[in-house]
């Protein structure tokens, strides 16, 4: 377990990418993404010390496999390494116990898209 000694200083906020825990050895089910991933952060909630997240995963095929998805490339702000498919069907809520280290931030532009199938998945208009 690499949970982050501290957790309560972290500073977390939206549109942050971060290496998150998003599940201990057993604990995933099903297509649930597992161990650590680079997450997106959607949005902060500083009452509950939560946020709510989507994982993203270097695995190309997810494009084709899954509804809701969109790529994202590597640059120097959003701090990946490689390109990464945002799984957005994937959205959850977490601890902020489980946040690893901070990798960047997401374009404006790439989380404008972002947002727009969030609206869809969620059917919002």
């Amino acid at each position: 377990m690499n949970i982050v000694e501290g957790w309560r200083k972290l500073q977390i906020k939206n549109r942050e990418i971060w290496d998150v825990e998003l599940s201990y050895p057993g604990e995933g089910v099903g297509h649930e993404e597992q161990n650590s991933h680079p997450c997106i952060v959607v949005k902060f909630n500083k009452f509950v010390d939560m946020a709510t997240i989507i994982p993203l995963t270097s695995n190309v095929q997810a494009l084709k496999d899954f509804p809701y998805t969109s790529i994202l490339n590597p640059n120097n702000t959003n701090g990946l390494t490689k390109k990464v498919i945002v799984m957005i069907y994937q959205i959850r809520s977490i601890s902020k116990q489980r946040f690893l280290r901070q990798r960047g931030r997401v374009a404006k532009s790439d989380y404008d898209n972002i947002q727009i199938i969030l609206k869809d998945y969620f059917q919002l208009s």
